[in-house]
């Protein structure tokens, strides 16, 4: 497989390891890999040459690759450059940077032709993420690139296996397994590993097939969606980037500063009427299509530079306005602003939000009082771009009519990744990743230099701005959803006291002829963008804290805890029944019911798996992760918990 990554022709593989994580290891506080798979689409489940046991032999295969010799008879001279995909690159990469700066390796910032033995990365500080690392043997030897995949497809390797319809594995090798002294891999250690490296090969493939050039030239799915949108909103232009910046310029300083203060997510709490209670009455659970598209697509959006003024904004009809306000408020119905959730009064306290915001606050707050500070106002119009959400959504309905789980995944993540790149921060600093004196990875932070080609102005404008930020429209998307959301929940229940819990783009109310009646009257159920449906009715409830809840409803119970999967302890009752076999747990852990009472999302420990680095590389091993009352819902727990 070839592809065109800025202009120059890759050969494509992919990569993945097996490692060390017994107990020996741990102890140690030091692993490396035992096995790994390093193919591209020629490659055999049965052939030996598919198979790596060292790190030392994926580098020597890795500058075999990128400096390949013409074969007899051969017209055209080979290709030398590879691009290396894998599924979490951060984990692989940790290993592979102690055998590189062991082995002579530097690090450069920008590579050149004539380097020999150097290397780059796109990472965070810890090395948590990697996005794209470059690697150059010789002057003579290609460009090596690697490229992480969960980053355009995260979810899982198996279910994103799963949705592009491949074939995926069923058992599981026994990764606490000593292998550390004279191990000899078996025929069925080797099969897991290709199975899972051939998963990577597949779904490169499929998307080769759509002769889709964005796909390769992007690290993830935020920056292929991104350019996805952009050429949808200037079809006809050769640089659709450029016209991209004349509407949505780069902002100074100032205004950025600004305008960073009102940024904020999706809204995510239970009232506190309701919060910590064991809630034995029917619930409706309703969700809305694809929430930020909807915002993106129905209303109008800031676009050029700002005007400062000072006061309260006049225009409302023509101009978008960011407000910077005092407010002060006596009591709650619902809180429509993050910052307020879980204070039930305030003097005077400072917000930065949007015209509509505040409109949506009057609806809110009992005796609300705002002071006018200051303010950008904008022209706004509808997104250059609209129609894309409205292309993907029907794409995504045609995809699900005829079972098409690939396309069903695809239009969802071109959909909903877009929008966060416009409030990128600008990429001021260069991480270089190094080993410290413990053998761990780590990095040290190198500040960017001004290319000669940039004078002042523009280098500033660099140092404040990544490639697509604008954070008036990419603020204001996810301000309409959350005014939406509480304004949805208002015509539902205009005092606010039947809605139980927010989660972005989901509403749980209590279900009574009251609630049920407005719901079919006031709220729009098309199946489109805007659309709310309902997604499941609940016979008993607990919301404790942001994404961290149960209920129950026909199909058993359910448990959202905040990044606690129960998998250890479902394993451990698996272990207990005398069940022994990997796959026979994998199916008691698919198949498992909670019992309502069996966890307790209030105030709990349970192990859950924790990666971490050591010398060599990273081991998974299990810790304890506690649930409890955060301090600030201290008093509404003793209130509506113990009181009950």
């Amino acid at each position: 497989m070839q592809v065109r990554i800025n202009r120059k022709k890759y050969n494509v593989y992919a990569f993945d390891i097996e490692t060390h994580n017994d107990e020996e290891s741990i102890k140690k506080r030091e692993t490396s890999m035992w096995l790994g798979c390093l193919i591209d689409e020629n490659n055999k489940i049965d052939d030996e040459a598919s198979y790596l046991y060292s790190m030392e032999e994926v580098f020597n295969k890795l500058e075999a690759l990128s400096n390949p010799k013409r074969k007899h008879g051969e017209k055209k001279k080979p290709c030398k450059n590879i691009v290396v995909y894998v599924y979490n690159l951060s984990f692989e990469w940790s290993f592979m940077v102690p055998y590189m700066l062991e082995n002579g390796f530097t690090f450069k910032a920008i590579i050149e032709d004539d380097d020999e033995y150097v290397f780059n990365t796109i990472s965070t500080h810890s090395v948590s993420s990697v996005w794209n690392i470059n690697i150059k043997f010789s002057a003579n030897s290609g460009n090596i690139i690697f490229r992480d995949l969960a980053k355009i497809y995260g979810g899982g390797l198996r279910n994103v296996a799963q949705a592009f319809n491949l074939p995926t594995q069923k058992g599981e090798i026994d990764y606490r397994l000593n292998r550390l002294h004279n191990h000899i891999v078996t025929k069925e250690e080797k099969e897991y590993c290709f199975k899972d490296t051939r998963i990577i090969i597949d779904i490169l493939s499929i998307m080769q097939a759509k002769g889709d050039r964005y796909f390769f030239n992007s690290m993830s799915m935020a920056s292929y969606s991104m350019r996805m949108m952009i050429k949808y909103g200037w079809p006809r232009t050769t640089k659709p980037y450029a016209k991209y910046r004349e509407l949505y310029p780069e902002l100074k300083e100032e205004e950025t500063a600004f305008l960073r203060n009102a940024v904020s997510g999706g809204i995510t709490y239970a009232p506190e009427r309701w919060q910590f209670k064991d809630i034995k009455h029917d619930i409706i659970c309703i969700d809305k299509n694809s929430m930020h598209p909807s915002s993106a697509y129905f209303n109008k959006f800031a676009w050029g530079y700002g005007e400062y003024k000072t006061g309260r904004p006049f225009d409302y009809a023509n101009y978008s306005n960011c407000c910077h306000v005092r407010v002060s408020y006596a009591g709650v119905k619902l809180h429509s602003v993050i910052k307020l959730i879980g204070i039930p009064y305030v003097d005077d306290f400072e917000l930065t939000l949007w015209d509509f915001e505040i409109e949506t606050m009057k609806k809110c707050y009992d005796n609300l009082e705002i002071e006018y500070i200051d303010y950008y106002r904008y022209r706004k119009k509808p997104l250059i771009w609209r129609r894309y959400y409205a292309h993907c959504y029907y794409a995504r309905l045609e995809a699900k009519e005829r079972g098409d789980d690939f396309n069903v995944l695809y239009y969802k993540l071109l959909m909903n990744s877009s929008y966060g790149k416009s409030l990128e921060k600008a990429h001021i600093s260069i991480f270089e990743n190094y080993i410290d004196d413990d053998g761990i990875i780590t990095s040290k932070t190198i500040n960017k230099n001004k290319p000669s080609y940039l004078n002042d102005e523009e280098w500033n404008s660099k140092m404040i701005n990544a490639k697509y930020t604008y954070l008036p429209y990419g603020s204001q998307i996810p301000a309409y959803s959350r005014c939406d959301l509480i304004e949805t929940a208002l015509k539902i229940s205009p005092d606010g006291s039947k809605i139980v819990y927010f989660d972005t783009d989901s509403i749980f109310f209590i279900k009574d002829d009251e609630t049920m009646a407005n719901f079919e009257k006031y709220v729009n159920k098309r199946n489109f963008l805007g659309g709310w449906k309902i997604d499941k009715v609940i016979e008993r409830a607990q919301f404790t804290a942001p994404k961290r809840y149960k209920y129950k409803d026909s199909k058993g119970t359910h448990i959202k805890a905040g990044g606690i999967n129960f998998t250890k302890y479902i394993s451990d009752r698996a272990k207990e029944k005398g069940i022994t076999e990997i796959e026979d747990i994998n199916k008691f852990i698919n198949d498992y019911q909670f019992e309502y009472n069996e966890v307790n999302i209030v105030s709990s420990i349970w192990q859950v798996q924790r990666a971490y680095r050591v010398r060599g590389g990273t081991i998974i091993e299990f810790q304890d992760k506690e649930m409890s009352v955060p301090k600030k819902y201290k008093e509404i727990f003793e209130n509506n918990f113990e009181n009950e």
